[in-house]
């Protein structure tokens, strides 16, 4: 089978809590729009933890490479005692 590019997900996503606290990482797959309304790829790691304020994004210039530090924040996270609610695609409905 032919994979193509809106076949794949887009985003993937791991909701974690501790102590009473959630935490967010997901991994972006989208295109972004730079001030000259050129769009160019962009694969991303998404972390929300409500003790830091803002979300913070960090863009890479390979998906290999997110997939990786998403899989090592999500290690890192567990071994650090937070425990894994849902980790998948983007739930909808």
């Amino acid at each position: 089978m032919i994979e193509r590019d809106y076949d794949v997900p887009q985003t993937y996503l791991t909701i974690l809590t501790k102590n009473d606290i959630f935490s967010f990482l997901g991994l972006v797959r989208a295109q972004m729009v730079d001030s000259d309304g050129l769009t160019k790829p962009m694969t991303a790691v998404i972390k929300h933890d409500p003790r830091e304020g803002q979300p913070i994004l960090k863009q890479f210039p390979s998906g290999g490479e997110a997939r990786r530090s998403y899989e090592e924040a999500i290690t890192t996270s567990l071994e650090r005692g937070w425990s894994i609610v849902y980790r998948g695609l983007p739930l909808e409905g």
